[in-house]
């Protein structure tokens, strides 16, 4: 065998070789790197006012991933009405030695909520999942797109066949997509509008989304954020909400933002159809009617025409929520 025929063999296989080392090398790299910050985060701030804790940690995914799984996760936001913390039994987060910077993360086993109402009192809510995935992508300035996925949700309070969030910047302007499906209340948390929701869905796009620059990069609080946008005159512009609540089908749309006082305030319009048979249930039920007695009771005043179907408009202002020129409920401030 010549030089040339050696060389010819050789080769080939010196340059895989090379590749694999890089490789290696690049991925340990990053996996030490990623586990020391890690440890620098356990216990603090690692964005304004969200600290994180873990009992434990692993890295693997060798030797294109990054897959960090997590034991006795909490993650807790101070707000201006008090803390909120997110407790998850196990919880990883995924991403890419190479390629585009996207971030997946999943939740499994118990999960906790708790957090603080305006008038300072705690609620928690214990529930488990069939499968929580979720992932982030991100530009050099921050996310840019965010998306949740929850099958098989199930509390004490409500069950729900899925649940999905999604948002992402376009230009100047974030988009938004809620949807949730077959949701089942329990009695005791029961809604008098019923306690079956079959299907709902929200599109609509929030403007001025300079306003939230600092906090896609992590150096802002969400409700920082939140008065930049009021104070900007950011308004969310809800192009269509459906519902399908217990016989009644509800759609609509319209414009809302944030008063002074950081309550929502705007004006939405609905078609409702089924009426005839919310009717039926509220008198069935004995449900309370007029003033002040919340949605259901100020639909009650709601007049069909001979198809069953009837329009309302929901004003909110003032703290307080007025169907059709009536005042149903009030609003508490959102921060």
């Amino acid at each position: 065998m010549n030089y040339s025929s050696r060389f010819f063999l050789y080769a080939p296989l010196g340059l895989f070789i090379a590749i694999a080392l890089g490789v290696a090398i690049q991925w340990w790299a990053a996996a030490s790197s990623l586990s020391a910050r890690l440890a620098a985060m356990n216990g603090r701030e690692i964005a304004p006012r969200i600290t994180m804790h873990f009992a434990s940690r692993t890295i693997a995914g060798f030797p294109f991933n990054l897959d960090t799984e997590f034991r006795g996760l909490l993650l807790r936001i101070d707000t201006p009405h008090g803390p909120t913390e997110w407790r998850s039994e196990e919880f990883a987060m995924h991403a890419l030695t190479y390629g585009r910077n996207e971030t997946i993360f999943e939740a499994a086993g118990k999960q906790e909520l708790r957090w603080t109402k305006d008038d300072g009192a705690t609620r928690a809510l214990v529930f488990a999942v069939g499968s929580l995935h979720a992932s982030a992508i991100e530009d050099r300035d921050g996310v840019t797109r965010f998306d949740l996925d929850l099958v098989g949700f199930g509390s004490r309070a409500l069950t729900a066949q899925r649940m999905q969030l999604h948002t992402r910047r376009i230009h100047d302007r974030w988009d938004l997509l809620v949807e949730a499906d077959d949701v089942h209340f329990s009695e005791a948390d029961r809604p008098d509008l019923g306690d079956q929701i079959d299907a709902a869905r929200l599109t609509g796009t929030i403007d001025k989304a300079e306003a939230f620059d600092a906090l896609r990069a992590g150096s802002e609080t969400w409700f920082g954020a939140a008065e930049r946008w009021r104070r900007a005159g950011g308004v969310f512009q809800v192009d269509s909400c459906s519902l399908l609540w217990s016989g009644l089908s509800i759609s609509g749309n319209g414009r809302l933002a944030l008063d002074k006082a950081h309550r929502p305030q705007g004006v939405l319009g609905f078609e409702i159809a089924g009426f005839p048979r919310f009717l039926q249930r509220a008198v069935k039920e004995h449900l309370p009617r007029g003033p002040d007695t919340g949605l259901a009771g100020a639909l009650l005043d709601r007049r069909a025409d001979a198809s069953g179907h009837a329009n309302a408009v929901l004003g909110l202002g003032n703290g307080i929520v007025m169907l059709g020129g009536e005042p149903a409920d009030k609003l508490a401030p959102l921060y």
